[in-house]
């Protein structure tokens, strides 16, 4: 009986090769599952921050408030593109500083992610910022060796339609009559566009006779929402006096720009000398 316990309980050399093999089985593919699953985290965390990046900088289209957007990112407030991914994060310097049209930070990290994290990807690299190419890009660990696994995020439009767009204004009066072709009457007449230029607030002035179809055109516009002021001066007599005056936000979309602003003014054009 007793020998027969104790061969019961023992294992040959061959069964705890077995076993090992088993074991080393099971480890190899826990950790090419374990790899995997980490290499998709990083890619993940590397696309998401990314995205986030681009909606920094050019807004996201999908914010809207009462049927308009209201998002246009740096680019809205600055009225130009970042210098560099910090500019997003710290104010850049601008005189007066107090006049600054940068409303960030744009990105915030979360409370265990240290302050560089908005710049790096899930590989710990910096990402890369071509300002004049339009694009993020992570080299997905791989550096500059292996472009088939580079991450590449453009930001969806070209400088052109972000930062020269265009806007039409017309200006009527109290029936919705728009100017006559009359000189005193188109003399006395400005539309005044306010937007942003290098992080400050500069202001675009079309005097009545650069009026075309019956509208004020301005150019090289910002995406963005901007304040447009029309108002009627009368100088004589002196001293000049604003005698009718109209404003409104538009919102000045990229590619598009805004067309069929209209500004009334409390004025009848027939009963002006």
């Amino acid at each position: 009986m007793s020998r027969f316990v104790a061969r019961g309980q023992g294992v040959t050399l061959l069964e705890l090769l077995i076993v090992l093999m088993i074991l080393s089985l099971i480890l190899t593919a826990a950790v090419k599952t374990w790899d995997v699953t980490l290499e998709r985290g990083r890619f993940e965390s590397t696309r998401k921050r990314l995205e986030q990046l681009g909606t920094a900088i050019t807004g996201d289209a999908n914010y809207v408030v009462n049927g308009r957007r209201v998002d246009f990112g740096f680019v809205g407030d600055m009225g130009r593109l970042p210098n560099s991914l910090k500019e997003l994060v710290v104010a850049p310097t601008v005189s007066p500083p107090e006049s600054s049209r940068w409303k960030g930070p744009y990105l915030r990290a979360t409370f265990s992610e240290s302050p560089e994290t908005y710049r790096t990807d899930g590989w710990g690299d910096t990402i890369i910022y071509n300002r004049d190419s339009m694009f993020l890009r992570s080299y997905a660990g791989r550096g500059l060796a292996d472009r088939t696994v580079w991450m590449t995020q453009y930001l969806g439009f070209s400088q052109s339609e972000l930062l020269s767009d265009s806007v039409e204004v017309r200006v009527v009066d109290v029936h919705g009559a728009t100017p006559p072709p009359n000189d005193t009457i188109l003399s006395s007449l400005r539309v005044v566009l306010r937007r942003p230029f290098e992080g400050l607030p500069h202001t675009d002035t079309l005097r009545g006779t650069q009026m075309t179809d019956d509208a004020f055109w301005f150019y090289f516009v910002p995406q963005g929402t901007d304040l447009v002021r029309a108002y009627y001066i009368r100088f004589a007599p002196p001293p000049p006096e604003t005698i009718a005056s109209a404003t409104a936000d538009v919102t000045v979309y990229p590619r598009i720009g805004a067309r069929d602003v209209t500004l009334r003014l409390n004025l009848d054009w027939n009963s002006l000398p």
